[in-house]
C-alpha cells in the first residue's frame, strides 16, 4: 500500500511540475465500445496526459477501463462480463497544423496574424499492460495479463475531442474534455 500511495504522489508531483508549461494536456474519455468476436456492448473510461514534443508529435499515456456486457461469446455462445484495464504510452501525430494564419483588414491595412488553431486532427497507437478478467455464466473466471494497446483517430473541436479507437480487443467511440 504504501508503495502504491508513494508511486501516486509521485506521478501527481511529476504531473505539477510538467503542467507549467503549456505544452502539457490532459484528456477525460468517456465512451461505447464493442469487443471484437463477442456478442455485446461496453463503456470505456480513460484518462489521457500527452506532452508535446514538437509542432507535430506528442509523447501520450492512457489509463482506461472498458466494461463489458458479453450476451454471446465467439464459439461457446455463453454470456458473461468482461472488464480490461489499460496502462498505456505512447506517441500522438498531429495531421494539421498547431497555428493557422488569418487575414485581417481595415481601411488602410491588410494583416497576416497568427493564432492557435483549436481544431486538430491526430492519430495515436499506444502500447503497454492490459489486464482482462472474464466472468462467464457466474461459474468461470478467467483472468489474464498481455499486450495492451490502443490505435485511433481524434478530432479536437477546442476543448472537445472525438474518437474511433481500437483499444485491446474493443472498437471504441470515445467522446472527451481537455481538463
Amino acid at each position: 500500500m504504501k508503495k502504491i500511495t508513494l508511486i501516486l504522489l509521485s506521478y501527481s508531483l511529476i504531473n505539477n511540475i510538467i503542467a507549467q508549461n503549456n505544452s502539457f494536456e490532459k484528456l477525460v474519455t468517456a465512451g461505447i465500445s464493442q469487443p471484437i468476436l463477442n456478442n455485446g456492448t461496453g463503456f470505456h473510461l480513460g484518462f489521457n496526459s500527452s506532452l508535446e514534443l514538437s509542432k507535430s508529435f506528442s509523447l501520450e499515456g492512457q489509463l482506461s477501463h472498458i466494461y463489458t456486457n458479453i450476451n454471446s461469446y465467439f464459439l461457446s455462445g455463453d454470456y458473461g462480463r468482461s472488464n480490461d484495464l489499460n496502462l498505456l504510452i505512447g506517441g500522438r501525430l498531429y495531421l494539421n497544423s498547431k497555428f493557422r494564419y488569418r487575414h485581417k483588414t481595415d481601411l488602410n491595412n491588410i494583416a497576416l496574424t497568427k493564432e492557435k488553431n483549436p481544431n486538430r486532427f491526430f492519430i495515436n497507437l499506444l502500447l503497454g499492460l492490459n489486464y482482462e478478467r472474464d466472468n462467464r455464466l457466474e461459474r468461470e473466471i478467467r483472468e489474464e495479463y498481455r499486450l495492451g494497446f490502443s490505435i485511433g483517430g481524434y478530432y479536437r473541436l477546442k476543448k472537445i475531442n472525438f474518437g474511433l479507437t481500437y483499444d485491446s480487443h474493443h472498437i471504441v467511440f470515445k467522446c472527451g474534455y481537455l481538463i
